[in-house]
């Protein structure tokens, strides 16, 4: 098991995987819920023990015509090869019936939840779950560390959250305006409108339904945290065009925001990483990455 292994045969291990097959750990598709897109993929190690979980959560702008579960299956791959069982979810996005608000929420906080269903049928310990989220998956991930904030009465949680112990951030913005602002051409960040969608009305309009799907309002996780992101999108000050000038925002700082409100965060910034190289075997992104689940899983 990995947690008998050095750091650094570790972090030499993890670099040097290329997310091949895993012919001991087949991945099993589940549902977990009724709509089509509300399923996961579960991959988990060979050999005994009850295995900590990665919750896996792919980006695409909150779109559904973007991105899917396959961004993510490399880095499940990896994760099974050292002793990580990994949840790569699919869930409704803008686009889908029953998307935007509460759908996308509500999936997001279900596929989590149903951890503690999959450790009754597998090896897994719902103890030990992090959360790994690339791009508006990683903002995903941080909404889920932080939803335990969250009014009992809101649409977007079940009744008993499972809590995470950790959560992973990879090239993400967690400031909730930069889903709708504009680059240095014009363009949307994500060439449409999507904030209004994601949380059921104009943003001004609804300030509370904002707040409760904002990360950033959601602060202190109370969880450590890990955000790898590439310099083209980090630092956020000086005010400059970021991810290669689609948005001209200056955007709020999400680690010192979090340490200021008692969090621990380490930041790992890549320089000029492209945004797929954190979910792409053998870049430099990917090594960084790799030192992030090393920590956040406590693995030694």
């Amino acid at each position: 098991m990995l947690r008998y292994a050095s750091a650094v045969f570790l972090l030499c291990t993890f670099r040097s995987t290329a997310g091949g097959q895993t012919p001991h750990a087949p991945t099993t598709r589940i549902q977990y819920g009724a709509a089509s897109t509300s399923f996961g993929e579960l991959l988990v190690p060979s050999g005994g023990g009850r295995f900590p979980v990665a919750v896996l959560i792919h980006g695409g702008c909150w779109l559904s015509t973007r991105s899917s579960v396959a961004d993510m299956r490399a880095l499940a791959s990896m994760l099974a090869e050292h002793g990580v069982a990994s949840w790569n979810i699919e869930y409704r996005r803008v686009g889908h019936e029953g998307g935007g608000w509460p759908g996308t929420f509500r999936d997001l906080s279900d596929a989590t939840d149903y951890v503690r269903e999959l450790a009754n049928s597998h090896p897994l310990d719902p103890q030990r779950v992090v959360v790994v989220g690339h791009s508006s998956g990683g903002y995903s991930g941080a909404w889920l560390a932080g939803r335990r904030h969250l009014p009992s009465a809101s649409p977007l949680v079940g009744p008993s959250p499972v809590k995470v112990s950790g959560v992973v951030v990879l090239d993400a913005f967690l400031d909730p305006r930069v889903i709708d602002s504009r680059g240095v051409d014009g363009r949307l960040f994500c060439d449409e409108a999507v904030l209004p969608r994601l949380v059921g009305g104009n943003p001004d309009s609804v300030p509370n339904q904002l707040r409760q799907a904002s990360p950033l309002s959601l602060l202190p996780f109370g969880v450590p945290q890990e955000y790898v992101v590439s310099s083209l999108r980090y630092p956020v000050t000086p005010q400059r065009p970021l991810a290669a000038g689609r948005t001209t925002l200056a955007v709020l700082d999400y680690p010192r925001l979090a340490r200021e409100a008692g969090d621990s965060v380490i930041v790992q910034i890549v320089p000029d990483a492209g945004h797929f190289d954190f979910v792409t075997p053998s870049t430099k992104a990917w090594a960084a990455v790799a030192s992030a689940l090393v920590r956040i899983f406590r693995l030694r």
